[in-house]
């Protein structure tokens, strides 16, 4: 019998690593499947946790193997690893294993879906099951709320530590393999190194932050200004702006000062101590500047300039000399110059193109009754439309209205759709930036008034004049070159 076998980590194992258990898994059906004269011929590893069946990539992509026959047979620890959440879930699961004839295997049962009776024990203990599942949740989000009065609950585990439940409560422990590297950072700011050293230095070690590829500047020093590593909880380190509220384009979030935090003592391990910790306090204290951001806009090349190199949004930072540098966030990645000076050199850039707009002979216009604008804005809506189709086939998969075989002949058309309307904006902006270079009177005329209003305007108005002509700005500069040896390219916005 050639079978495959799907290993995944249940709720009980929380705590554990995933490796260690589904190592401890993979003996296990081994060992029974050489018992019982079971090829095992492919491995399904689910390492990813979800309730509902699509954040489950390993279990999608045995379901379509399932479904093509590929297997005599799956074998897994117990039929809760299969599926213990939604019951439509539980439905498509055993659905592809019932129509393909496909065996499911455990140590304890063999479960053939055509037969009568092991239909509907399969059908009941999924049932109970999902029981079980919605159990354990409740009385989760119960340990949950208590911890969270307690002050013992910290929402996302910091690095260097992972959570865990003790008296079924949550909470954090250290994990070593991530906290040997914030001691490193620690050790080393009190030792006189600069946030962007440490970042290189960890990285070349083999650390890896959660949430991007690499340690940045300012990831290591979120980790330094954290009091969780000395065993503290802290609440209210961020306010929000919602979108619109005081003008805004987008979600602000504000990070507050720290007189307005609340510090209250965890339940879990320091990582650091008090003394270390504070002593790198008062490093920070006399090197860093906090930003301002409370809203508003105090830098007239803020969301403008992107590094040539890595394509990350430049940001504007205090040099050793404390004057303000352009700089890429991703460290050792492009040399930054003076920020006056990439001011200076983009103004220079909108006076030449002004120059030469303002030259410019001959040029071709739109055809008569031709509306760009109108045209963009309706391409715009219809993806907006097809994004919302694409959300509703989910919607509907998870209702039941539509059944695996309907969803997976629907949604590539969706998908298509979407990738035709983006490649039509693609195009419509082409021609719209090049109609606006050949329209130079309209352009031109915007420019100018960019020119003419700059110098008396302050950080936040020179920053929405620049924006109100410039689409974007990449940079480019050599290691080891003179501070005036870099170079801009502008893109214009289209009228």
């Amino acid at each position: 019998m050639d079978a495959a076998q799907y290993l995944r980590k249940s709720r009980v194992e929380e705590g554990m690593e995933t490796d260690e258990v589904l190592a401890k898994h993979r003996k296990a059906l081994a060992d029974y499947a050489a018992r019982s004269g079971i090829r095992i011929i492919a491995t399904y590893e689910e390492v990813v946790s979800g309730e509902s069946l699509y954040a489950r990539p390993e279990m999608l992509r045995l379901l379509r193997d399932v479904e093509a026959g590929s297997y005599d047979a799956v074998l897994c620890m117990d039929l809760d690893r299969l599926s213990r959440g939604r019951m439509h879930d539980q439905g498509i699961i055993l659905d592809a294993f019932r129509d393909s004839g496909t065996l499911i295997v455990t140590p304890e049962k063999t479960y053939d879906l055509r037969d009568e009776l092991d239909d509907e024990m399969a059908e009941f203990k999924t049932f109970m099951s999902r029981r079980e599942y919605k159990i354990i949740n409740k009385r989760l989000r119960r340990g949950l709320n208590q911890a969270i009065q307690d002050g013992c609950y910290v929402a996302n585990a910091p690095y260097g530590y992972r959570s865990v439940y003790v008296d079924k409560r949550p909470t954090l422990e250290i994990y070593e393999p991530e906290a040997r590297f914030v001691r490193m950072m620690y050790q080393m700011y009190a030792d006189g190194y600069g946030c962007v050293s440490i970042a290189r230095q960890v990285n070349l070690l083999g650390a890896r932050p959660h949430r991007s590829d690499a340690f940045s500047r300012s990831s290591v020093m979120h980790i330094l200004k954290n009091p969780t590593y000395t065993g503290k909880v802290v609440w209210n380190q961020k306010s929000h702006i919602k979108k619109g509220s005081k003008g805004n384009e987008k979600h602000i979030t504000i990070y507050n000062p720290r007189d307005q935090w609340t510090i209250v003592d965890g339940l879990h391990p320091a990582i650091i101590d008090k003394e270390l910790y504070d002593r790198v306090q008062e490093i920070i204290a006399g090197r860093y500047r906090p930003s301002r951001q409370d809203g508003t806009v105090r830098s007239p090349l803020a969301g403008l300039v992107y590094c040539g190199n890595c394509g990350g949004r430049m940001q504007k930072m205090l040099g050793k000399t404390k004057l303000p540098y352009l700089m890429c966030q991703r460290p050792g990645c492009c040399a930054g110059t003076k920020y006056e000076l990439a001011e200076q050199r983009l103004l220079l850039h909108l006076r030449e193109i002004l120059e030469q707009l303002t030259s410019a002979q001959g040029a071709a216009s739109l055809p008569p009754g031709t509306d760009w604008k109108a045209v963009l804005t309706e391409v715009r809506r219809e993806r907006a439309a097809a994004e919302g189709q694409k959300n509703r086939l989910y919607e509907l998969l998870e209702l039941g209205e539509y059944d695996l075989p309907t969803f997976r002949e629907r949604m590539p058309v969706v998908k298509d759709k979407i990738a035709a309307l983006e490649a039509r904006e693609e195009e419509l902006l082409a021609a719209m930036d090049a109609e606006a270079r050949r329209d130079p009177a309209a352009q031109a005329e915007k420019i100018a008034g960019v020119l003419a209003a700059y110098d008396g305007s302050d950080a936040a108005h020179r920053n929405a004049l620049l924006h109100s002509v410039v689409a974007r700005v990449d940079y480019y500069k050599d290691k080891k070159t003179k501070p005036t040896d870099f170079r801009l390219e502008v893109q214009i916005k289209p009228n």
